[in-house]
């Protein structure tokens, strides 16, 4: 003998659940085809110099990003980094667990303060012991942002202290 109240209850309860799968799924679907949408982006941030456009690949704004830069990052020579420092200063940097040789400019507004060669600490000892510390302080120049680029980027650039550029972080 076949419970009916059971199986109408049975029914009811399979019924609900196929009801809330094809609810879900039709809200997972429209939230998808909502965020395929063309959407306005912010611009990329990036720096001008001598008409050409570099785009930024990273940039730091805060204290943990500023103590990370481009440690343990492969950099190539498409690879740039802003430190906006968000105020004038002297800022110091060093390689440590950095591993390759970087341009280091030091940047005012938009005029160039301070260009360094650095390199990992690497290269000193594999304790990265003895590391030189790079700073825009020896030079008496303040700065609010520093860029990072694959060494080499100011000369094949001809990028000079003095020069100006347009920072857009």
């Amino acid at each position: 003998m076949i419970n009916r109240k059971m199986m109408y209850s049975s029914a009811f309860y399979f019924a609900f659940i196929i009801l809330v799968g094809a609810i879900s799924i039709g809200l997972i679907l429209a939230n998808k085809q909502a965020s395929e949408k063309v959407q306005p982006q912010a611009p990329q941030p990036n720096f001008v110099f001598n008409n050409q456009t570099y785009n930024f690949t990273y940039v730091a704004s805060n204290l943990s990003a500023w103590e990370s830069g481009l440690m343990n990052k492969t950099v190539g020579s498409n690879t740039f980094e802003l430190f906006d420092f968000h105020t004038p200063g002297v800022y110091p940097f060093w390689m440590k667990d950095t591993y390759y040789p970087l341009d280091m400019i030091w940047v005012n507004g938009s005029n160039v303060t301070y260009i360094a060669y650095a390199i990992p600490c690497s290269y000193y000892s594999s304790a990265q012991a003895n590391c030189t510390v790079y700073n825009n302080y020896s030079q008496g120049r303040i700065a609010d942002y520093v860029i990072e680029a694959q060494a080499g980027f100011a000369n094949r650039t001809g990028l000079r202290v003095g020069d100006s550029i347009r920072i857009t972080p």
